[in-house]
């Protein structure tokens, strides 16, 4: 099968029954007035991002629900999204059959369709990357930039289930819970369904992609302030902690793709209640402070040093 039969066989059905989309480029209807396009892009490489032993619904699963984080954290709702394939050797009917199949139950479950993409070959390893397109109402995007001195660092759920997973499929620790940490690792929960409540309780935003620690420095850097933070009860769930990882581990592993928020203090409250009224496990960590950097205190309140803050891409 050439690659308009992989097209027309695999891919076609995520377009929804668009047929305009069926070019080299996709016709995106016009939008309402009032309201933001926010556009993310993502890839994923095998051994890098993924396991090479990982199944195709896994690898699909996880490149978009990426996407699709990247958006929560503008406040944005999935709109469509672009999808482009670089296989090593000519993929297998099966193969892109579940890769496919997964797309579509998620494409069902966060609300979007696939808009376009390409497929390509080349020697190498499996190379997938999706641009996802989400919308948002007209200067309602959630910035880095808008943490201020004083406001408080509220994460959208635990962290460090993602990085067990990581370390059970890598044998590198005994499975334990497995299901409960690999699909944590394979199948993060993107916050969309939570972007209303989100934007109007927070002030900047970003998802845990590349540790706790990293990310929420992203934030700092980017509104010219520091952060503290504490290991408080609800920072790492309660599978997590009878693991018995060192803390630090969970806070720079990554991959969570809960959100770090900062939130004015008499936001505080009120965005708790509405996240778990929504079935999330909301947790305020720390504050804003004055200075530069990270600050991580244990339960005891001493300075946690860390030998990196999270993952490096090079």
């Amino acid at each position: 099968m050439d690659e308009f039969g992989i097209i027309k066989k695999y891919f076609r059905p995520l377009t929804m029954g668009r047929d305009e989309l069926l070019d080299d480029t996709g016709v995106l209807p016009p939008r309402r007035a009032g309201e933001d396009l926010v556009i993310t892009s993502d890839s994923v490489v095998e051994g890098v991002h993924f396991l090479s032993s990982a199944s195709p619904a896994d690898i699909a699963h996880k490149v978009l629900r990426r996407n699709l984080s990247d958006l929560a954290t503008s406040g944005a709702k999935p709109l469509c999204y672009q999808l482009n394939l670089v296989f090593p050797e000519k993929p297998r009917d099966a193969w892109l059959a579940a890769f496919s199949g997964a797309l579509l139950k998620d494409q069902k479950k966060f609300g979007l369709y696939c808009s376009g993409g390409d497929t390509s070959g080349a020697s190498g390893r499996l190379f997938v990357s999706i641009t996802a397109i989400g919308t948002v109402p007209a200067k309602k995007v959630l910035r880095r930039s808008g943490a201020k001195p004083g406001d408080h660092v509220i994460l959208t759920g635990p962290v460090g289930d993602a990085f067990i997973g990581l370390q059970m499929l890598t044998k590198q620790i005994k499975p334990v819970h497995e299901n409960y940490f690999v699909n944590a690792y394979y199948k993060p929960v993107p916050r969309t369904a939570n972007v209303e409540t989100i934007r109007k309780y927070a002030a900047a935003a970003i998802d845990i992609s590349d540790g706790l620690v990293a990310d929420l420095g992203h934030v700092c850097e980017a509104s010219k302030c520091g952060a503290e933070i504490s290991l408080v009860p609800g920072i790492f769930s309660d599978k997590a902690r009878r693991v018995g990882l060192k803390p630090a581990k969970l806070l720079t592993g990554g991959d969570d793709y809960e959100l770090a928020l900062a939130v004015r203090p008499r936001h505080s409250a009120p965005l708790l209640k509405a996240l778990k009224a929504q079935g999330l496990k909301p947790v305020k960590i720390g504050a804003f402070r004055k200075g530069t950097g990270v600050r991580v205190l244990d339960q005891n309140g001493r300075k946690i040093d860390l030998q990196k803050t999270g993952w490096r891409h090079f």
